[in-house]
């Protein structure tokens, strides 16, 4: 068994005028006492007590506020909250209640202030369903909840937990290991070794990294050019439908590196860890921005969640010198070319390979030799969700848009 947080996202169905004002007044609320605490630059659950407490609003948001202000404050040093922000409400005051006997099954509390409390029917996403049924039996553990309004439409996202089954009957060191490199020219690649230890079955999402790549660059270009306009009202609205694109890509990707390792036997998946990443990652702003703004922990996030959900392990690797080292002989190279690798060993047979595809072997080589990490942990997580800060703090793959909107302009 493995534990696996995920998000749930309902759409809040058709809320009635007297509703639809009650739900405004909590954003309202709620995103002022946000910003006022967030401006003064609130470190402490205490010092954001003082500023929140005579708002308007139940004591799950001001709770849940108080405890994310010092977060951006103090762990991710945001310097500014986009107008969107989602109203926060802690566990204690998220419910969800279901009527199978009803048109519409599933209803969501939202509370709105002290004792006082909306029930708004609401349509799930249908692929969530048996997340939903888990929570209403107690077979999932529920988290945080999230109010928010997208394109005129109400939605509130659920933070669940579940242990998941995994098919670990295979003992670990007789399952294939997959490597998964998530790279710039290559969005993402995998690859793993034959019984003979030969590399076989590569694949790469290259057109999807140039997709990205041109889609991401589009939305920077114009975003400079609004700002030197002083186009505000532009700007906070501008791009929205260019993200929607590059996370349906995100989502397709990770749903074919999953495919992909169904289609092994025994697989198991071995990303970068990605703590060393971040660690390491320092390459200048102009790089910084691009490299970050690939969303390796969005990536990660999607791709462990997919996998777990079907079973499929997956472990972290350190990923210093994965993409100088040659997967044949282990000697240093040098990548001549953004997708060339190539070897310094003279006596090597490799010569010159693709560099992702050396790189997603190294990654694999490394469960092998013993230095990976499983996904859970006693006493530290390696999670995508908690290195997030590549792609600014998300605290899962659902509504890391939402996430990213935090810090204001979208990551980069």
């Amino acid at each position: 068994m493995t534990e696996l947080t995920k998000t749930l996202e309902l759409k809040l169905v058709d809320p009635n005028a007297h509703k639809r004002e009650k739900l405004r007044e909590t954003r309202a609320a709620y995103q002022q006492a946000l910003q006022e605490a967030f401006d003064a630059n609130c470190s402490t659950l205490g010092e954001a007590n003082d500023i929140v407490g005579d708002y308007q609003l139940s004591s799950y948001a001001k709770n849940a506020l108080k405890r994310y202000v010092p977060q951006l404050t103090t762990t991710y040093g945001a310097n500014k909250l986009s107008d969107d922000h989602p109203v926060r409400f802690t566990n204690e005051g998220v419910k969800i209640d279901h009527k199978p006997e009803n048109t519409i099954e599933w209803y969501v509390k939202i509370p709105h202030h002290e004792d006082y409390h909306l029930w708004v029917p609401a349509q799930p996403n249908p692929e969530q369903r048996d997340w939903l049924e888990a929570v209403i039996t107690g077979d999932a553990d529920v988290g945080e909840g999230r109010l928010l309004k997208r394109e005129g439409t109400w939605y509130f996202h659920l933070i669940a937990t579940r242990d998941i089954p995994l098919n670990s009957e295979v003992p670990a060191e007789e399952r294939t290991p997959i490597g998964v490199d998530i790279g710039e020219a290559s969005l993402v690649t995998v690859c793993h070794r034959d019984e003979h230890g030969s590399p076989t079955n590569p694949e790469l999402w290259t057109d999807e990294g140039k997709t990205v790549r041109r889609l991401r660059k589009r939305y920077f270009t114009t975003m400079r050019r609004l700002q030197r306009r002083e186009s505000e009202r532009i700007t906070d609205t501008f791009g929205d439908e260019l993200w929607a694109q590059i996370d349906d890509i995100l989502h397709t990707v990770t749903r074919e590196v999953v495919e992909y390792a169904e289609s092994v036997e025994s697989p198991v998946l071995v990303l970068e860890d990605l703590r060393y990443i971040q660690e390491s990652m320092d390459y200048g702003d102009y790089m910084n921005r691009r490299l970050h703004g690939w969303g390796f922990a969005k990536l990660h996030a999607q791709i462990t969640y997919k996998a777990v959900e079907r079973g499929i392990p997956v472990v972290t690797v350190d990923p210093r010198n994965t993409s100088q080292e040659c997967h044949a002989c282990g000697e240093r190279g040098a990548r001549p070319q953004q997708a060339t690798f190539k070897c310094s060993n003279d006596a090597c047979w490799i010569g010159e390979y693709q560099a992702d595809i050396n790189a997603a072997l190294n990654i694999a080589d490394r469960y092998l030799s013993g230095e990976s990490r499983s996904r859970e942990h006693e006493n530290d997580d390696d999670s995508a969700e908690d290195g997030a800060s590549l792609t600014r703090p998300q605290d899962s793959q659902a509504d890391a848009e939402t996430q990213q909107a935090t810090l204001g302009t979208y990551a980069s």
